[in-house]
C-alpha cells in the first residue's frame, strides 16, 4: 500500500482506502487475509478478525465516497476510545 499513516492506508492506483480499527488480535499475523468480510453496502467491506469483531474497513473508490471515508475515520476514533466530539 502507499501513503500509510498509522492504521490508514490509501492505494491511489485502485482508489482504495484501508482503515484498521484495531491491531490484529493474537499471534497469527500471517492469517488475517483468511478471515472473511461482508459488504454491508456498496463500496464498503468490513473485515473481521478471528474473534468475530470488526478489524478493518475497506472503502472502494474512496475519492468518490467521502461519506464512507468519514464513517471509517469515525469508526477508528470510536474503536480507540475517543468521543465523537473533538
Amino acid at each position: 500500500m502507499s501513503d500509510s499513516i498509522g492504521p490508514i492506508f490509501y492505494e491511489p492506483s485502485t482508489d482504495m482506502l484501508w482503515v484498521e480499527l484495531r491491531p490484529w488480535p493474537g499471534d497469527d499475523i500471517g492469517d488475517e487475509r483468511n478471515i472473511g468480510g461482508e459488504e454491508p453496502e456498496p463500496g464498503l467491506i468490513v473485515h473481521y478478525a478471528r474473534d468475530g469483531e470488526p478489524w478493518a474497513w475497506e472503502v472502494e473508490y474512496a475519492s468518490r465516497r467521502p461519506d464512507l471515508v468519514s464513517r471509517a475515520l469515525a469508526a477508528v476514533r470510536a474503536a480507540q476510545g475517543y468521543s465523537r466530539a473533538a
